[in-house]
């Protein structure tokens, strides 16, 4: 979700590894988790970072990526330094160069359930390798790799560089939205990281690939990738997993107290795979959603008031009378002002709520 209640603070007013964005809540740190893939406890020592130093909660993001929010920043601007003790710690900073550039969003069922190819290990790889790029320190912090297994869930995410599986041993590179080359899997990484080299090499200041003059077409790109098919997450037990909504996004301390230390997969819906042997009653019992055709499978919204200074309304509170009510017979997305932040890229119905506080 784009969150414009946060603005960068200058690189210099910003000393350690985690650059936070002020809102009108408090600072806000965001901890990427490559392919939402989250080290064994890494959540666990995530959320006590939380209670100790901001507001108790974990949330997560439309990239499967986590952020904690209310974080009180020194003088100079700087996180507390027992945050980015406990982020290290739990295994979230391989990186002092390229934190903010490790944003890859991959198949959150790979290798458990269908598609053509296992892709874990190639985002394993592709984060090296990003890591290992010392130019690629300068890719925007907004600029977003997929890998797509092939069942056509991460294309329709609006990346900049991606691979989808076509079969076991090739890949589709995609350059936003155009057609790359065809590649063995095995050089699937190497395509996406020499592509994005050339990207940092062109883009002077522009954020993202379709902002290219030629919309992509410079690092390779042809014709139009086709239109990705909608896709729907499954949720409940699955046949080799358990897919939990996490409502709202928002991991309070019970509910991460009800989650396996290994396993955990955050997914770019906001919601998390686990292993199978999860206890499904004991997470609907902690807050978490496991139903397949839930009203929150309807339901989003922006962060809203009190933490977004442009919000006129606490938009979360609005989300939960909505699912309490008459389930909507569409999407409904619900904002605190014009700008719709995090809005889906599918058909929705967007209400801005203007309710005072």
């Amino acid at each position: 979700m784009t969150d414009h209640s946060a603005d960068h603070l200058p690189p210099d007013r910003c000393p350690g590894l985690l650059r936070p964005h002020l809102a009108a809540d408090g600072a806000l740190v965001r901890v990427r988790a490559p392919g939402g893939r989250l080290p064994d406890g890494g959540l666990r020592l995530l959320a006590a970072a939380s209670r100790e130093l901001a507001d108790g909660d974990v949330h997560l993001t439309s990239r499967g990526n986590l952020q904690v929010r209310g974080v009180v920043v020194d003088e100079r601007g700087g996180v507390p330094d027992g945050l980015i003790e406990s982020v290290a710690k739990a295994g979230f900073l391989p990186s002092a160069t390229h934190e903010r550039v490790r944003n890859i969003v991959a198949s959150p069922l790979s290798g458990l359930i269908g598609g053509s190819a296992d892709v874990r290990p190639l985002v394993g790889a592709l984060d090296a390798a990003l890591c290992g790029e010392p130019a690629l320190a300068d890719l925007p912090g907004r600029f977003l790799f997929g890998v797509d297994d092939g069942r056509g869930d991460v294309t329709g995410l609006r990346c900049d560089l991606s691979a989808r599986a076509l079969d076991p041993e090739r890949m589709r590179i995609g350059i936003g939205a155009l057609r790359g080359p065809v590649v063995p899997i095995a050089d699937a990484v190497q395509a996406l990281v020499d592509a994005a080299l050339r990207f940092v090499a062109i883009r002077e200041t522009r954020w993202n690939v379709r902002q290219l003059p030629g919309e992509g077409r410079e690092l390779g790109g042809t014709v139009p990738l086709p239109g990705p098919d909608p896709y729907r997450m499954p949720y409940g037990v699955l046949d080799g997993a358990v897919s939990v909504r996490v409502p709202l996004g928002i991991l309070t301390p019970s509910m991460v107290a009800a989650l396996p230390d290994s396993g955990v997969i955050v997914t770019p819906w906001r919601g998390l795979v686990l292993p199978a042997d999860t206890d499904v009653e004991a997470l609907t019992v902690a807050g978490f959603d496991a139903a397949e055709d839930s009203p929150w499978s309807r339901v989003s919204a922006c962060t809203g008031a009190p933490g977004c200074s442009l919000a006129r309304s606490d938009t979360r509170e609005a989300a939960r009378r909505t699912v309490a009510g008459p389930a909507p017979s569409r999407h409904v997305h619900i904002v605190g002002c014009e700008r719709a932040c995090g809005a889906p890229y599918f058909p929705h119905t967007l209400v801005v709520a203007r309710s005072s506080m």
